[in-house]
């Protein structure tokens, strides 16, 4: 791919997501061809990062993490271990017949969080497309959000420390 059809997709990208007011800035980084921040859906402060690897230049990722709150990290470990077995499986399975991919981050053992990752070729890239990817990964972190609602309760709180901090970032 040549240097101007890169900065030519970049322009578009940075383009269509302004329009839908998104587009939050570019990023420095030596390992990329880009890396645009934007934020979905607007004014929330949910992060999602666009970027073009520069070992990759027919493609653009969609990228976005969620990581877990401290009190929810605490309430994993409390769990016993064939409940949280149970509860890490069965987000595997309803996470893997996505469109997005999704890799567990841990810490010894423990859940830290999860990022989402979203492939376009060059060949694929519409605005669609993008803003498709953009909301399949958004529906996976509220899918996290979600089950932590389900399993530990909309108000779960560590009464030491108070309710659990935003899941986002």
């Amino acid at each position: 791919m040549t240097a101007q059809k890169i900065v030519e997709t970049r322009d578009k990208i940075q383009s269509w997501l302004t329009q839908e007011g998104l587009f939050k800035e570019t990023v420095q980084d030596e390992n990329l061809h880009f890396h645009i921040a934007a934020e979905y859906p607007a004014h929330t402060g949910r992060h999602v990062s666009i970027i073009q690897p520069k070992n990759r230049e027919d493609m653009i990722v969609v990228f976005s993490r969620i990581r877990l709150a401290e009190a929810h990290q605490k309430a994993i470990v409390a769990m016993p271990p064939k409940e949280k077995e149970m509860l890490l499986w069965q987000m595997r399975y309803d996470l893997l017949f996505q469109q997005s991919s999704f890799e567990i981050e841990s810490d010894r053992g423990d859940l830290q969080g999860i990022h989402f990752t979203r492939e376009i070729y060059y060949d694929g890239l519409t605005k669609n497309k993008l803003m498709e990817a953009v909301r399949e990964n958004f529906k996976c972190e509220l899918y996290i959000v979600w089950k932590f609602q389900e399993v530990f309760g909309e108000g779960h709180t560590n009464k030491a420390s108070g309710p659990p901090e935003p899941m986002y970032c």
